[in-house]
């Protein structure tokens, strides 16, 4: 495998997408270009880059540097573990060439390799490409709900509960008895993303999330998502849904598709409209015109309460962790 410095997989990024798409059982959107490079400029601690590029896919990693002096070998993400690090549609290839890097790479003493579901074929040929005296261990796994939009907006309502639907109704109405206006905008280009994010942080700044100091009010965070806005523009894969009152913004609901499906990125809502559900209002705009664009699931991301209304499916990916002997 040859190693790339992080700006050679910026400059791959399609090839490296195209890899991410025709790897079975991982998190395609959070083991995407978009995702990882942002998450390793904006969100990771400094870390010497470990990327590389075989045959026949991708590590996308990098080495850190723990307290207690050992070093880490970990993937480009990992605040939440979503990403994998491997990535190839040929799942013993890649992973026969990852585990002779890194048994050829000295230093490191512990490998994390999140973002991969149990027993699918990555992660039963990883298991039989590393060395049998190395020791596997499994870390906190990650759940995600995930919601099928087959048969469009009706097909997806009908999956809801009654009284998820009612609400839904009640909601609509007042808040079209308000005088809420709801709809896309539209970001391709590197100004129009950064105009769209401004508007996503003014509304924040509105919201419990920034009473609370948590979401994009944290510097880091919303540097992560500021970037990986601006990537996703550039490939036409960023969608997002604004709520207006007159000539005031709301609420938002932001997010992008690849490969056929939608990731759920934030969205938030004026303290002040609390009372007129407008984060579900705009999620299902968002829905309405994903069906309309012919996406096929909407992963809402990591586990919370309010998600498994929203789905049927759940996603549990682990993190192995590699312990060199």
């Amino acid at each position: 495998m040859r190693p790339l410095a992080l700006t050679d997989l910026e400059a791959r990024a399609d090839e490296f997408d195209a890899a991410v798409l025709a790897t079975p059982g991982i998190d395609r959107f959070c083991s995407s270009s978009a995702w990882v490079v942002s998450a390793a400029e904006a969100l990771m601690p400094a870390r010497r880059t470990f990327v590389h590029q075989g045959e026949t896919g991708y590590l996308a990693a990098a080495m850190s540097h723990h307290p207690s002096g050992l070093v880490c070998v970990e993937p480009l993400e990992l605040a939440w573990g979503l990403a994998s690090p491997l990535v190839g549609g040929d799942a013993p290839a890649i992973a026969v060439e990852t585990a002779a890097l890194l048994a050829a790479t000295p230093g490191w003493r512990i490998a994390l390799i999140a973002g991969i579901v149990a027993d699918t074929p990555l992660a039963v040929a990883l298991d039989d490409a590393l060395p049998p005296s190395w020791d596997r261990r499994r870390g906190q796994p990650t759940l995600r709900h995930v919601a099928s939009l087959d048969g469009g907006v009706d097909a997806f309502l009908a999956r809801r509960s009654r009284e998820f639907r009612k609400g839904l109704r009640k909601a609509t109405r007042r808040a079209r008895d308000r005088g809420i206006e709801i709809a896309a905008v539209d970001a391709r280009t590197t100004d129009e993303a950064l105009a769209l994010f401004e508007r996503v942080l003014a509304i924040e700044a509105t919201s419990w999330k920034a009473a609370e100091g948590v979401g994009l009010s944290d510097a880091a965070f919303a540097e992560f998502y500021r970037r990986m806005a601006v990537r996703l523009a550039h490939r036409g894969r960023l969608r997002a849904v604004v709520a207006r009152l007159g000539d005031r913004d709301v609420a938002y609901v932001l997010g992008a598709v690849f490969g056929g499906e939608y990731r759920g990125l934030q969205f938030s809502y004026d303290d002040e409209f609390a009372d007129l559900s407008l984060g579900t209002l705009c999620q299902l705009h968002q829905i309405e015109l994903l069906c309309a664009e012919q996406i096929t699931a909407y992963d809402l991301g990591t586990d919370m309460d309010y998600k498994r209304r929203w789905a049927e499916k759940q996603i549990e990916t682990e993190l192995i962790v590699v312990v060199r002997r």
